[in-house]
C-alpha cells in the first residue's frame, strides 16, 4: 500500500535526466529548470567562497551550465 505524497524516485530521476537531456541540446526552458532547482544550493554555497556574494552566485551558476553542457 502507498502512502499517499510520497516521490517516486525514479519518476524523479527519469524527469531530471530528459530535462538535462533538453537543456544539452539547447531548450532554455529545461536550464531554467535546472539553474531553478539549485538555485537554493547556489545561495548556499555563495557563502563560503571568498568572493562578493553576486559575483560567487554567477560563477556557481556558469559552472552548473558547464557542467550541464559537459557530457555533450
Amino acid at each position: 500500500m502507498e502512502t499517499k505524497g510520497l516521490r517516486n524516485p525514479e519518476r524523479i530521476s527519469h524527469h531530471f535526466v530528459e530535462t538535462v537531456k533538453k537543456a544539452q541540446s539547447g531548450d532554455k526552458d529545461s536550464m531554467e529548470d535546472i539553474l531553478t532547482l539549485f538555485s537554493g544550493d547556489i545561495e548556499y554555497l555563495s557563502k563560503f567562497i571568498m568572493l562578493p556574494r553576486e559575483e560567487a552566485i554567477q560563477t556557481l551558476t556558469i559552472e552548473l551550465i558547464n557542467i550541464v553542457h559537459q557530457d555533450l
